[in-house]
């Protein structure tokens, strides 16, 4: 017991770099610098948090207009449950194999359960506040619903402080099981980053056939499912307890007023209790066997000839495309990176390809196909809005630097230009962002009757209009590039500079997205509105990449 509390403290001071509070560093200026910072962006993002404040009280306002106001709490654990299953995959990742501490720990005599343990809780601090933030609101709103009392806030925290247990278990369970079945082979990293992009398209895939068997609405009859809902003040409830028991069992307990409230939280807690037992059984006979060997690298066997050793050594490259493939592989090779990154261009495509047809979208087609031949042109420009959107919150660029941590040295002292650094760089999410933009192309093109004209118009608008927000994001990182991380985690997780360049992309998106409206508004067609915002991208791309210019070259000269 002692070991494990000596393990957890050490990964709750490393993981929430709770050293940096001590108040000797305040007097810091870089630190107080980082602490001023943080409570700016919480405040900025205020407006944003109340917005979702005023969301989840219609939600639950809609709830009750049709009956069905026990369903309430269920679909918000459900929710929260999902979210952490999914936040989860990445972080456990990261900090039980990834992590350098995790390198540390491996030849001290202690147990692989007492270390998965210890970086479980320190996860579960970590879930604690994601899920309080999300939580609070529904929690509030929820009372006004059921009637509050003391009773009922006892037993919302209860739940809340039960919450992440599931999730963040079984997430830690499937990553275990990856890591120590891809244990083998030069490509292991490789693998198991390819595994588990495959695991979460299956688990989207698979959460929405459970959604529509929750819903349970036969085509043809949603009259009668109308009926059933004000009649059966449980029929929503009742539909998501045969796929996620806990989740209605804590809207129950929360929901009756009798003694049977209390057994249905007690099946909340008992489920996370049993959920966190197993965990430490299977992490107990799978986890060293899954780290061991991890950082292994096998070498080729195959000597290379004296003509290929001519050949490959008298081949010159570009500087930014070695700039641009060591990117890409680093990338490719890392899995946090991979999962972080990467994954989006086959999660996005995904959602357009296959969720339409798995939802059942297909029957509702003649309504949309009638939607899109009304507005066209607000199709064609929106479409552009919604891919550089998808560039504002791909963190690829924001942290190029960061994920470099300790080699970053080597960005500094190659000869190669700062010009050539910024378009190597660039490459990537832009690389990344023309994949994506050609798979969504081809979802929209497979169910929408849209000419390969206006396809390729919002294709070129979206492409063009992220390279702004690509260098914006390589600005914001060289300013203050995260180098000093432990694992490669918070290179883009827990990186502010993804969270800064979000903000001013999506502030440029909003402008430019306001702007458009307002030309729609005037009447001024596409053969005025194309140009302009050709012109605006172009000019803002100029300024951006002068600024950048001149800043990676004061950065890589004088930053230690």
């Amino acid at each position: 017991m002692r070991e494990l509390f000596i393990l957890t403290k050490a990964s709750l001071v490393n993981n929430f770099s709770l050293h940096s509070l001590n108040p000797k560093h305040l007097n810091n200026k870089k630190e107080a610098a980082k602490l001023g910072l943080f409570v700016v962006l919480v405040v900025a993002l205020l407006p944003v948090y109340l917005l979702y404040t005023r969301f989840i009280r219609q939600m639950g306002m809609s709830l009750l207009m049709i009956n069905q106001t026990s369903y309430f709490m269920a679909l918000a654990h459900y929710g929260a449950t999902l979210l952490m299953f999914i936040l989860g995959l990445t972080y456990v990742l990261s900090y039980y194999y990834f992590s350098r501490d995790t390198d540390m720990l491996l030849p001290l005599p202690v147990k692989g359960r007492n270390i998965v343990v210890s970086k479980f809780i320190a996860l579960l601090f970590y879930q604690y506040i994601f899920t309080g933030l999300f939580l609070a609101p529904i929690i509030v709103v929820n009372a006004s619903l059921v009637g509050s009392s003391f009773v009922y806030y006892l037993k919302s925290f209860l739940i809340f402080l039960a919450l992440p247990i599931i999730p963040l278990s079984i997430a830690s369970m499937v990553i275990i099981l990856i890591m120590r079945f891809t244990n083998f082979g030069g490509k292991k990293d490789l693998i198991r980053a390819v595994s588990m992009i495959l695991f979460m398209v299956f688990f989207l895939g698979l959460q929405v056939l459970v959604q529509r068997s929750m819903l349970g609405i036969t085509p043809g009859e949603e009259e009668a499912f109308l009926a059933e809902l004000f009649m059966n003040n449980r029929a929503l409830l009742d539909g998501l307890v045969r796929w996620l028991p806990f989740s209605g069992w804590a809207s129950l307990s929360l929901y009756l007023q009798d003694a049977s409230s209390w057994l249905y939280l007690l099946g909340v807690l008992g489920t996370s209790l049993v959920a966190f037992i197993a965990m430490i059984v299977f992490s107990e006979k799978m986890y060293l066997g899954g780290i061991i060997g991890g950082h292994e690298i096998q070498s080729k066997k195959k000597a290379m000839s004296e003509a290929a050793f001519d050949k490959a050594s008298g081949k010159v490259s570009k500087s930014f495309m070695a700039i641009f493939k060591v990117d890409l592989i680093t990338l490719i090779k890392t899995p946090i990176y991979m999962f972080n990154c990467v994954s989006i261009v086959v999660i996005i495509p995904f959602v357009f390809l296959v969720m339409p047809m798995l939802t059942g979208l297909s029957s509702e087609m003649e309504m949309i196909i009638d939607l899109y031949y009304a507005n066209i042109d607000l199709f064609t420009l929106g479409l552009a809005g919604g891919y550089v959107a998808f560039a504002a919150l791909n963190p690829t660029a924001p942290t190029t630097f960061s994920r470099e941590g300790n080699t970053f040295y080597i960005t500094r002292i190659i000869p190669v230009s700062t010009k050539d650094q910024i378009i190597g760089r660039s490459l990537s999410p832009l690389l990344l962002q023309l994949i994506t933009i050609l798979l969504v192309s081809v979802g929209f093109g497979f169910y929408l009757p849209v000419g390969i004209g206006r396809l390729l118009l919002s294709a070129v608008l979206g492409l063009l209009g992220s390279v702004p927000l690509i260098l914006i994001g390589l600005l914001v990182d060289i300013n203050r590039p995260l180098l000093n991380w432990d694992n490669p985690q918070r290179a883009v997780k827990q990186n502010m500079n993804v969270v800064f360049s979000m903000l001013i992309g999506g502030g440029i998106v909003v402008g430019l997205g306001a702007l458009t409206f307002m030309l729609i508004r005037l009447g001024i067609g596409l053969a005025i509105q194309v140009p302009l915002l050709v012109i605006i991208c172009l000019v803002i791309s100029v300024i951006v990449f002068r600024l950048l210019s001149a800043r990676m070259a004061y950065q890589l000269q004088n930053m230690e």
